[in-house]
C-alpha cells in the first residue's frame, strides 16, 4: 500500500476535494441534519469557490490522502485561525472504503508536525454532536470535549457541535 498526502494547490485538486466532501457528508449527515443542510453547508463550507477563498483568506491548507494512486480523503486546517494560538482542525475526511489503512493516522501526524512547525501547543476542532464515529476517532487521537456550542450558519440551520481540543 502506498499512501501520500499532497498539498492540493490547483482547480482541478480543488474540484476532487469537494467531490469526496459531497459524498462524505451525504453518507454522515444525511440522517443528522434536517433536509437540505448538508446541501445549504456544502455550497457554504465546501464548494470550489468556498474553499479557494479559506485557501487565500484564511490560510486553510488543504491535503489530499491518496491511496495506491486514488484520492481517499483529505485534510484541511488553519494556524491561528480567529487569531488563536492553535492550530484549526478543520476537516478530516476520509471515503468509507479506504478506512482502515492509516491514513487518518498520517493526516493527524501532518497536523501535529505543521502545529509544532508554527510554534503552536494546542489543535482545536468542531465535531457534530452526534457524528459518534468522528468522535470516538478524535478520542482516539487523543482529543478531549472542551465544549458544547450551537452555531447558526444561516438559512435556518444550525451546527450542533461539540470543540475537541489535544494539546501537544
Amino acid at each position: 500500500m502506498e499512501l501520500q498526502l499532497k498539498r492540493v494547490k490547483t482547480e482541478e485538486e480543488i474540484k476532487a476535494l469537494c467531490e469526496i466532501a459531497e459524498r462524505v457528508w451525504h453518507l454522515t449527515y444525511d440522517e443528522l441534519v434536517p433536509k437540505g443542510q448538508v446541501e445549504y453547508m456544502l455550497e457554504k463550507f465546501q464548494s470550489p469557490h468556498a474553499v479557494k477563498e479559506q485557501m487565500s483568506a484564511l490560510n486553510y491548507r488543504y491535503y489530499m490522502m491518496v491511496l495506491n494512486g486514488e484520492n481517499a480523503g483529505f485534510v484541511g486546517f488553519s494556524p491561528r485561525y480567529e487569531g488563536r494560538e492553535e492550530m484549526f482542525l478543520s476537516k478530516v475526511y476520509l471515503l468509507p472504503e479506504f478506512r482502515g489503512q492509516g491514513a487518518v493516522k498520517a493526516a493527524f501526524a501532518l497536523v501535529e508536525e505543521e502545529t509544532r512547525k508554527e510554534g503552536l501547543s494546542k489543535i482545536r476542532l468542531t465535531v457534530n454532536k452526534g457524528n459518534f464515529h468522528a468522535v470516538q476517532v478524535y478520542e482516539h487521537y487523543g482529543f478531549r470535549t472542551v465544549e458544547k456550542v450551537k452555531t447558526d450558519i444561516g438559512s435556518g440551520f444550525v451546527m450542533d457541535d461539540f470543540i475537541m481540543v489535544k494539546e501537544l
